[in-house]
């Protein structure tokens, strides 16, 4: 029987904001894929190499990492989503307008990678804590709902961006971006708190109630004591050997992802692929993470269901096609249907990446928990597409790209399930204390 208490979490409303959620999170995905649709024209435009090129992608991602820890992470408990949801998207648009209409480079990478990554930060954390706050017994579908909106972003906008560009250049596709994001914040006003979550808000006594003399005369230890623990950082969460491992994995399987997508549909083009024919791989990853995302999230339901190593298997079979898709050679079926197995995997994995951090740190840690793995991932994407981009500047040839791409995230599925495995047993030894 529910709660008569909880009005709002489970709820109809709660749906409605998992929707508001999806519709973010497509304006994020949107932000996020633009630097894979829009690459040949830039290499064509600055005419730099595409280890440089893949420097604006891998910025984004570390100025993305390093808000989302620092930043965006704390913030999330003390102002809220909402406010952070529509700032990440303002950014975002800023960001996206400005590098329409600047002509160098260096410029390029300050507006379309640090402003525009900034606000992704916001606007994505927003999105996936707001839906574990509404929801209790279908956690892990309403989050694999709610990212669908990536998905659905990465399906639609290859084509609608390469389209743009055939008719009025790369520019205007900038705006067009930039555009969305802003009619995008409607969806992020929804992102108010749960009524039904009473925060625990910290103690806030005053200087009087604090050296209020006492019967033993100890008001000077009292308020001593009340100093001490403001000071103190609680990091019992980096006690959890699961969350450790994870924090180890979660890079490698997203920069392997980001690889394989960032140059997809570039790889086409090299092979003598027109690029709006090629933006069909890129449809075809969206649409194969639609399939990942929703699946995981019935999946994940069931009682019977281990999330850690469904998602650790998730992982492995996408670095598995990474290896496979190097023999796509020149055929436009084969690039899609490797790319759209690609997304299922992937999208699969990332659908449940907050309902695995649930599961590993509980639901007061998730904010900081995302944050957390957020910033552990900004080392590894700093590097990744850069040198991704230099392996084809030194062969040209994608062939070792993708090999690392495969070898990211076979490495990664390793990682997973042995924090899944870590979890269990420390799950299963603090039940035993309990008893």
């Amino acid at each position: 029987m529910a709660d008569p208490q909880r009005k709002y979490t489970d709820s109809g409303f709660a749906w409605i904001v998992t929707l508001m959620a999806f519709l973010s999170s497509y304006a994020g995905a949107a932000n996020l894929m633009m630097i894979a649709i829009i690459l040949p024209d830039l290499l064509d435009y600055f005419q730099v190499s595409q280890a440089m090129i893949g420097l604006a992608g891998s910025l984004k991602l570390f100025v993305c990492d390093i808000s989302s820890g620092v930043v965006i992470g704390p913030l999330t408990k003390r102002v809220g989503c909402r406010p952070l949801a529509m700032m990440g998207l303002l950014l975002s648009a800023a960001g996206s307008v400005s590098a329409a209409y600047v002509t160098n480079y260096y410029l390029f990478l300050f507006t379309f990678s640090v402003i525009a990554g900034c606000g992704f930060a916001g606007n994505y954390i927003a999105s996936l804590v707001i839906v574990h706050q509404y929801h209790n017994k279908r956690r892990a579908l309403a989050s694999g709902v709610a990212t669908v909106g990536l998905s659905l972003g990465t399906f639609t906008f290859p084509v609608l961006v390469r389209l743009t560009i055939e008719s009025h250049g790369w520019r205007a596709s900038l705006v067009m971006l930039a555009a969305v994001q802003t009619q995008m914040l409607v969806a992020a006003m929804m992102f108010m708190p749960n009524p039904d979550h009473k925060l625990s808000m910290p103690n806030k006594k005053s200087d009087t109630e604090l050296t209020a003399p006492s019967p033993d005369g100890s008001s000077q230890d009292l308020a001593q004591n009340s100093k001490q623990n403001k000071c103190k950082i609680d990091c019992t969460i980096f006690k959890n050997l699961g969350f450790i491992l994870f924090l180890f994995g979660y890079p490698f399987a997203d920069c392997g992802n980001h690889i394989y997508w960032s140059f997809a549909l570039q790889r086409g083009v090299f092979q003598g692929i027109s690029p709006l024919h090629g933006s069909a791989i890129l449809s075809s990853y969206g649409c194969g993470s639609i399939v990942g995302r929703l699946s995981t999230g019935f999946i994940g339901n069931m009682k019977c269901t281990r999330r850690d190593l469904q998602a650790a298997g998730c992982v492995f079979a996408a670095g598995c096609v990474s290896f496979m898709s190097t023999f796509a050679g020149d055929s436009l079926v084969l690039h899609v249907a490797a790319t759209g197995c690609f997304g299922l995997m992937y999208g699969g994995f990332h659908g449940s990446f907050s309902t695995l951090l649930v599961d590993l740190v509980g639901m007061d840690e998730l904010p900081r928990a995302v944050g957390i793995a957020q910033l552990a991932k900004c080392v590894v994407a700093a590097a990744s597409l850069p040198i991704a981009g230099h392996l084809f500047d030194a062969t040209q040839s994608y062939l070792a790209t993708y090999l690392l791409s495969g070898a990211f995230m076979i490495t990664a599925s390793v990682l997973l399930a042995i924090s899944g495995i870590a979890n269990k047993r420390r799950t299963i030894r603090m039940s035993s204390e309990m008893e």
